[in-house]
């Protein structure tokens, strides 16, 4: 038998489809997440579906993380698969997000509980598996997306804003297998975007340009179904992301730097710093801290875990090459992704 530990509710709601907290795309999580307002490559359907609106031209692209473990030895794979096909003024986006753990080991239960004492144990566990099974969990996106363009009059003594605001949608299917069990959900993202082009606006080409980012996740009350009345809901999420984006054509640079924070957990906070050379090549580092929490002892405890990430990432021709390494308490992660555009 497989042995079994009771959660309280609120612990198992709060936790409930949490592959999908992992994060997708290399540059996302370059900058630690910090990536809402200024989210417009492929992986944005995550980050904010309206920033899939920006993206100019059909693309394909993937992503692979091992997640904690040594490369090629990983405790579980995650990955992503995905288009998007602009349309005139909008952006449709189909994608795809897996994590597989393999080769769980199953062990009998020797617990004080199942009425075994501890000399039973001694003598019994000998650290040898009765067999195995695997936890697979997927997610399917749909995303639309709409660029909305319009000049703000302020009047004739002062001047126009042009402002730029694409809203998203996302629509998720998901699909969870543990053991013998299999669960279903249906859940709803929606985002918007708002760029002000300070360059513009005051006349000052040096100012560059301010951004806001809105997205709430599962504002729906994603529910995941297990069957039999047993339900995990997905905590709904509300991030905010304020960016700020410089051009320095001089040297052929620009700097971007985003602060994000989300609801889901306690003080959790982003921030991304980007450099780019030339429209080529991309530097970048992220900083997250939030409250998270562990077992000690069976007694549930927050613990406040910081995380940072660095990245970097070419882009030639239709290519582009992502990548981002993680550095935390539970285990380092190297991310990468690929993509083409047509």
């Amino acid at each position: 038998m497989i042995t079994a530990y009771a959660v309280p509710d609120a612990l198992g709601t709060r936790y409930a489809g949490e592959f999908l907290e992992i994060g997708v795309g290399g540059r996302a999580l370059g900058l630690g997440g910090a990536y809402c307002a200024v989210a417009e490559d492929p992986s944005s359907f995550y980050w904010n579906p309206a920033g899939l609106a920006r993206v100019p031209s059909i693309s394909i692209w993937a992503m692979y993380n091992n997640q904690f473990g040594d490369v090629g030895d990983a405790l579980a794979q995650h990955s992503v698969l995905g288009a998007v096909f602009p349309i005139t003024g909008a952006a449709l986006g189909v994608h795809w997000v897996r994590l597989a753990v393999d080769q769980i080991p199953i062990f009998p239960d020797y617990s004080e509980d199942a009425g075994y004492s501890l000399e039973d144990r001694k003598n019994l566990i000998n650290g040898i598996p009765e067999g195995y099974f695997d936890d697979s969990e997927d997610a399917l996106f749909i995303t639309f997306a709409k660029m909305n363009k319009f000049n703000l009059d302020l009047g004739w003594s002062l001047f126009e804003i042009p402002l730029e605001i694409p809203i998203g949608l996302n629509l998720k299917m998901i699909r969870h297998k543990l053991y013998d069990k299999e669960a279903f959900g249906i859940g709803a993202d929606a985002g918007m975007q708002l760029r002000f082009p300070f360059s513009e606006m005051f006349g000052v080409p040096s100012l560059g340009d301010f951004a806001l980012g809105l997205c709430y996740q599962d504002f729906t009350k994603t529910g995941i179904d297990w069957g039999e009345g047993n339900t995990d809901v997905i905590t709904q999420n509300f991030r905010v992301g304020i960016a700020y984006h410089h051009k320095v054509p001089k040297w052929k640079s620009e700097l971007i730097f985003e602060r994000v924070s989300n609801t889901r957990y306690n003080d959790d906070g982003r921030m991304g710093i980007e450099y780019i050379w030339d429209r080529t090549l991309f530097f970048r580092f992220g900083f997250s801290r939030l409250d998270w929490g562990k077992f000690v002892d069976g007694i549930w405890n927050d613990v406040d875990l910081a995380t940072w990430n660095v990245g970097f990432g070419l882009q030639y021709w239709h290519l582009n090459c992502d990548y981002a390494f993680m550095k935390a308490e539970l285990g380092n992660a190297h991310r990468l992704s690929i993509g083409y555009s047509f």
